[in-house]
């Protein structure tokens, strides 16, 4: 908590101006003014280590040298500290600022000029209301910035342990990603979960914008989902047995929260029983990639954006696919580090990274298209991969 009042500190014997500084704190419009003494040097700077002095004041004479005006001014910064002279120490006036004094009187003007020496405290007690006034505001931001980080960690936590496990079997398919976050949370979200004995659910959302809002959309994405698959398994609802619908339903949700948040997503839906693939396209670039014994393609598809539109048109594929596959799935964020000049050549290099790591998982991939070590991602970036093998 902040003082209601300013404190001076008077250093060695200045009892002369003691009246004088006392005058000038009534006179003038100041704020409540408290005054110190210290009769040396090394007691008052035992005092500005205990002590926090608005102003504070230095006799120089035979006792007190201008070497421990020096070493007070150090203590005392960045606030002000007044030297009074001897009267024949006027040609010290230079030396004393130099030492760090912000102004000088000789001890003979503390009464022949009063008047100035009464606005000379003024000055320096405002000058130090700012500089105290800026260290209250940095301590405030200091601890809003500790509190912030608080609850950044927290969040961070909640959404790492919404996620999947980063290698994770799921019947016939094996689920693999990872997230590079381009601030301390993410964006960018996936998840693969069993539905039943032969269905396999598995996305990849990229939110709008980065950080803490977009973090909190994947919170609710996550909560949308699983309300999903609780309400098949009681079956109330079969919505999740549809890619489409299911985008349908976040899109209704997403706009109902009123945050202004949208996202792009693919979600597909694995059908172990036929080796089947039925998946829909929200908005999301690049689409994935198939990679099979055919060769390295993009799947086909589209779709608008999710939360943007009250009646956005998803189209719902189905695909018949091999016994052995790999789909790749990226968030847009992949096109922000690639060097490529234009897209169709990005979207070339990320079919080549692909095929060359052979089913090596998103580790591999992100090793053949990223340099090792990533010090600001403009954009969060994600990598997921499903296989077959």
């Amino acid at each position: 908590m902040r003082q209601a009042y300013q404190t001076i500190l008077l250093v060695d014997h200045v009892a002369e101006a003691i009246d004088s500084i006392v005058d000038a704190c009534n006179q003038l419009d100041l704020p409540p003014v408290k005054i110190s003494t210290a009769f040396s040097s090394d007691y008052a700077l035992e005092l500005l280590e205990e002590h926090s002095f608005s102003l504070v004041i230095v006799g120089v004479s035979e006792r007190l040298k201008l070497v421990d005006l020096q070493h007070l001014a150090t203590s005392q910064a960045p606030k002000p500290i007044l030297a009074l002279l001897p009267d024949s120490e006027g040609n010290q006036v230079m030396a004393a600022l130099r030492k760090g004094a912000s102004n000088v009187f000789l001890q003979s003007e503390i009464l022949d000029q009063g008047p100035a020496f009464s606005l000379a405290i003024k000055s320096l007690l405002n000058q130090a209301e700012l500089i105290e006034q800026n260290l209250h505001y940095r301590e405030e931001l200091e601890k809003s910035l500790a509190e912030l980080k608080a609850d950044q960690q927290a969040a961070h936590q909640i959404q790492k342990n919404m996620l999947p496990a980063t290698d994770v079997q799921l019947g016939a398919v094996r689920a693999q990603y990872l997230l590079i976050p381009s601030l301390y949370l993410s964006g960018d979200f996936v998840d693969a979960v069993k539905v039943d004995d032969k269905l396999t659910l598995f996305y990849l959302a990229d939110v709008s914008g980065h950080g803490a809002s977009s973090a909190l959309v994947t919170v609710l994405l996550k909560n949308m989902t699983n309300r999903l698959l609780r309400n098949y398994r009681r079956q109330s609802s079969f919505d999740i047995l549809s890619p489409k619908d299911v985008l349908h339903r976040i899109n209704v949700e997403l706009l109902d929260t009123g945050l202004g948040k949208h996202l792009s997503m693919f979600i597909g839906l694995y059908n172990e029983a036929d080796a089947s693939l039925s998946y829909a396209v929200g908005g999301h670039h690049p689409m994935p990639i198939l990679h099979d014994r055919d060769g390295c393609r993009f799947l086909e598809g589209r779709g608008m954006p999710v939360g943007l539109f009250h009646e956005p048109l998803y189209d719902e594929r189905t695909l018949q696919l091999h016994a052995e596959f790999e789909i790749t799935l990226f968030s847009d964020g992949i096109f922000e580090v690639l060097e490529e000049s234009n897209m169709e050549a990005k979207e070339q290099r990320l079919i080549d990274a692909v095929s060359g790591t052979k089913g090596g998982g998103p580790n591999s991939i992100r090793d053949a298209l990223l340099p090792s070590t990533i010090d600001a991602a403009p954009d969060d970036i994600a990598i997921m991969t499903i296989c077959r093998q």
